[in-house]
């Protein structure tokens, strides 16, 4: 009897009479026994269907990512108990690589309660029962596979042509262009990308281009081949981006994106994304499929709802790497040599081989008061961790999104429960780590890739690159935002009081006044600059510019190891913030142009 209780309790028990110590201990040791045998065991038909047909019966059904566990039925669910017992037990299902405690509430997370945990594992350890058939809830429905919650049929499909997808080896990516079938603009109120088979299409990306006057889809790669043989490695600018930002229209909005995990996305009221109509506008379809050891086929369809009337707020998704980019402690210059990275404006070095913690960091400020709404990282089979922060314009930093394990096979939208709104001068950072090594899992299954083809080995003893147009076998730094501009009157070119991007020249000093504060003294004054990164002909400049007498306060600059530079002259980048006599500047861009100051 004393095994089962602690000490503390037989002590206490001790101190009473003894008959009344033999009832104590009888009821405490038979009591909760009792109880359980009153309460009968969960049953797949009453208790536990709800609960899967809930969470997880979108992905775990025939034709889905998960349709190799099907769970719309007790006979295809039995098998898997015990799994399911472990999956829960250890919160791996359904996924949700974010971490709670260091990052914000979203209104997309799928886990379970801890009261539907306690009855999944309730129904395991009791044999996994069925039940009656009379308890059984409808299983899901899900017609023609749309997913609006109102129910509503969609206003546009696209259907892609058929595609083939071969048993083995790794499969290039796929461009397909369908033309838009509108003259006139459309305004975006949910979309949703429905894979023909969700078990080969690991991801799609979807754009708006405008072709040049007498391309067609038909010729456009022949025009690329040629122009290549003319010397023209990346081929001729055959199109451009239909929708650009309005601060900065070189910056491109993703219409949508496709990953493991996503379902339908719903925008607000007071906003929607903008779908131009037009004589020469095509959708593009970037597509990734994915052997899984059989031959398939895939014909996927993409639906969009419409609002009738353009709404208060555009919705833009762009990829918040930023024009500056920290790898591995180095601030990389936007001028320097080599193949500029896929949504960036630098050459990223690639990451050596058997690197374990390769570090990026992308810096982005806002100079126009902005909401985010949703949060999407994205890399390839190195990506090991994200984490997305805020810098305000006074100074708070705030940590949004914490991916302790970043899953390349399951890469999530977080929308924001309270979309985050960030004044004008506020900064994104975003911190990503890459794991080429041996610990990495996902290098070791080369038979999902093809591991003939040397160059393109998936193993950590290759050099990783980070490229203009990438393969699954290269890598990505590409952590979209999607997000709102608050003044932005849609009928106006450009959102009004823009903040200044600035240069200046001066000493950087720890705060006196405070751990943790940078200030910049006998600093030039401000000299307006069209980019947040800084170039090495902007630095050259820089060392000759002389002293003066402005003092900056410094914000988020705990990224460029201001530590390493105190003392020296610097020339630091950011969004000027005024605020009477106080000057402060959020910085992008901080670089060392001497070792001393005078």
């Amino acid at each position: 009897m004393r095994e089962n209780y602690p000490r503390s309790r037989i002590i206490r028990l001790r101190q009473i009479p003894g008959a009344v110590i033999v009832y104590a201990v009888i009821i405490l040791a038979f009591f909760p026994v009792a109880f359980a045998a009153d309460s009968p065991a969960p049953t797949f038909s009453k208790e536990v269907a709800p609960i899967l047909f809930k969470h997880c019966a979108n992905c775990h059904r025939p034709g889905q990512i998960g349709s190799a566990v099907s769970l719309l039925s007790y006979e295809t669910t039995r098998p898997w108990a015990d799994s399911i017992k472990q999956q829960v037990l250890r919160r791996e299902m359904p996924p949700w690589p974010a971490d709670p405690n260091r990052s914000v509430k979203f209104r997309n997370d799928p886990r379970l309660t801890q009261q539907e945990i306690d009855t999944l594992i309730a129904w395991v350890d009791a044999g996994a029962p069925k039940g009656r058939d009379a308890d059984l809830p409808p299983p899901p429905s899900f017609p023609k596979g749309w997913l609006h919650p109102k129910g509503l049929a969609p206003d546009l499909v696209i259907s892609m042509p058929e595609f083939d997808v071969s048993a083995q080896a790794e499969i290039p990516y796929i461009r397909r262009l369908i033309k838009v079938p509108f003259t006139t603009d459309k305004w975006v109120t949910a979309m949703q990308v429905l894979p023909g088979n969700g078990a080969v299409v690991h991801h799609m990306a979807i754009t708006e281009v405008e072709l040049a006057p007498g391309v067609t889809p038909e010729n456009i790669d022949n025009l690329q081949q040629v122009a290549r043989k003319l010397g023209f490695p990346n081929g001729l600018k055959s199109t451009h981006f239909a929708v650009g930002t309005p601060a900065n229209p070189a910056v491109h909005d993703m219409l949508g994106v496709y990953t493991p995990g996503t379902t339908i996305e719903i925008y607000g009221d007071d906003s929607a994304k903008l779908l131009k109509g037009g004589e020469n506008l095509y959708l593009n379809f970037n597509i990734h499929y994915q052997a899984i050891g059989q031959p398939e086929k895939d014909h996927t369809q993409v639906a969009f709802w419409f609002r009738p009337d353009p709404p208060k707020h555009q919705l833009f998704r762009v990829p918040a790497s930023g024009e500056t980019i920290i790898a591995d402690g180095h601030q990389l210059l936007t001028d320097a040599p080599g193949e500029k990275a896929e949504g960036t404006n630098v050459a990223i070095p690639p990451i050596p081989p058997f690197a374990e913690n390769y570090e990026l960091v992308g810096i982005t400020a806002y100079t126009e008061p902005i909401t985010i709404y949703q949060l999407q990282p994205h890399a390839h089979l190195r990506g090991k961790d994200f984490k997305y922060a805020v810098v305000y314009p006074d100074g708070r930093e705030e940590t949004l999104l914490t991916v302790p394990k970043y899953d390349f096979h399951w890469q999530l939208a977080y929308e924001l429960e309270t979309p985050l709104h960030l004044p004008a001068g506020g900064k994104l950072i975003v911190t990503a780590h890459y794991d080429n090594s041996l610990k990495n899992e996902n290098l070791m299954h080369h038979h999902q890739h093809d591991a003939s083809d040397v160059g393109h080995s998936p193993g950590p003893e290759s050099e990783v690159h980070f490229r203009e147009e990438n393969q699954s076998w290269d890598e990505m730094f590409t952590p979209f935002i999607q997000y709102t501009i608050d003044d932005h009157d849609l009928t106006k070119a450009a959102p009004p009081n823009i903040l200044p991007i600035v240069e200046v020249v001066g000493c950087l000093n720890e705060a006196p006044a405070a751990s943790d504060a940078w200030v910049l003294t006998h600093a030039s004054e401000p000299i307006m600059s069209k980019t947040q990164g800084t170039s090495s002909a902007e630095l050259a400049a820089a060392s000759a510019t002389p002293l003066a007498s402005q003092r900056y306060e410094l914000l988020g600059v705990g990224v460029f190891n201001p530590a390493s530079q105190e003392g020296k002259k610097v020339a630091a980048k950011g969004v000027l913030i005024k605020q009477g006599s106080l000057n402060r500047l959020n910085v992008t861009s901080l670089q060392t142009i001497a070792a001393t100051c005078f």
